[in-house]
């Protein structure tokens, strides 16, 4: 901060404020997101608490399955931040706090890291896969799904499909594959916790969508917000926050266990998230997107904590 003060002035001189930005080590792990991966990790245990009730675990299968998660919910983040960087939706003024570019990292090594990650991951599913049924490989290329999803000549995530591919690959398809790869099938309740996963991604990609719209707008990035009209997207948002709900009833109705109801729990804050998000005014100033992240998390552990109790 310049110092300001008249000639002769009795007032003491002031040091300069420095920014100082955060420790590389701190820089990365905050660049990494490791809130979501959390998020993910309890994602894979409710997958599995399901796949517990339809078969079998192998105790080295389970592990694997949840291991490979957390590179690949690394590499989801850091190539998001490195190709919004490079398609400007991401600039040094206005960057997304908390996020690589922000952070004051190499966009070149968050690029790197993000391709290790995500090779490490692909690797280890793919092994997975291929013991299951050899022919369950053909479904690996929907993991490819994050790289088009902001990447590419024509990135899917710009063109109002984010919502679709939040859904499809880190909902269903994330729960789909950890249960069949651990048991070898795929029943109504899969189909179900699947279907529960799916919406709630599709939520929080939503809700991101919908706060950022306006800069999303200026940098040529047009999404599922732009489409719909505010009261339209009130209706969707609710929708995608609640219709998880039936589908852990279904599977607590399904197993005939009242356990696997647990997050239902959760419902009361769905419903306040709902009725602070309609009541605003969408854009910037929406409840935070924390309370997102916060749902996930709760509607996972409740169902993985309680089929295992």
């Amino acid at each position: 901060m310049p110092e300001f003060r008249s000639e002769g002035s009795a007032l003491p001189s002031v040091a300069p404020v420095v920014a100082r930005r955060p420790a590389p080590v701190r820089a990365w792990i905050s660049a990494m997101g490791l809130q979501m991966t959390v998020v993910v990790l309890l994602q894979v245990m409710f997958a599995l608490a399901v796949a517990r009730q339809l078969g079998t675990l192998s105790t080295g299968r389970a592990l694997l399955t949840l291991a490979l998660f957390v590179p690949e919910s690394i590499a989801r983040r850091l190539l998001n931040d490195y190709d919004d960087y490079q398609r400007g939706v991401d600039v040094p003024e206005t960057a997304r706090r908390g996020g690589a570019l922000a952070l004051g990292l190499s966009m070149e090594r968050v690029r790197a890291v993000g391709l290790v990650c995500f090779v490490t991951g692909i690797v280890a599913l793919g092994w997975l896969l291929y013991t299951t049924n050899p022919w369950s490989l053909l479904v690996l290329p929907l993991s490819f799904g994050m790289l088009v999803y902001s990447g590419g000549p024509v990135p899917l995530g710009h063109r109002g499909l984010g919502e679709l591919m939040d859904f499809v690959i880190n909902g269903f398809y994330v729960v789909a594959v950890v249960i069949w790869v651990n048991v070898h099938q795929f029943t109504f309740e899969a189909v179900m916790a699947a279907t529960a996963a799916g919406f709630l991604f599709t939520a929080t990609m939503f809700h991101n969508d919908l706060r950022d719209s306006v800069e999303d707008l200026r940098a040529g990035k047009r999404t599922l917000a732009h489409a719909l009209s505010p009261r339209a997207s009130k209706m969707w948002y609710a929708v995608f926050v609640l219709a998880p709900y039936p589908c852990v009833a279904l599977i607590a109705y399904a197993f005939d266990s009242l356990r696997f109801a647990a997050p239902l729990l959760t419902l009361p804050h769905a419903v306040w998230l709902v009725v602070g998000v309609t009541r605003s005014r969408l854009g910037g100033t929406m409840p935070s997107w924390m309370n997102l992240p916060r749902l996930l998390a709760s509607f996972f552990a409740l169902l993985a904590l309680a089929a295992w109790v």
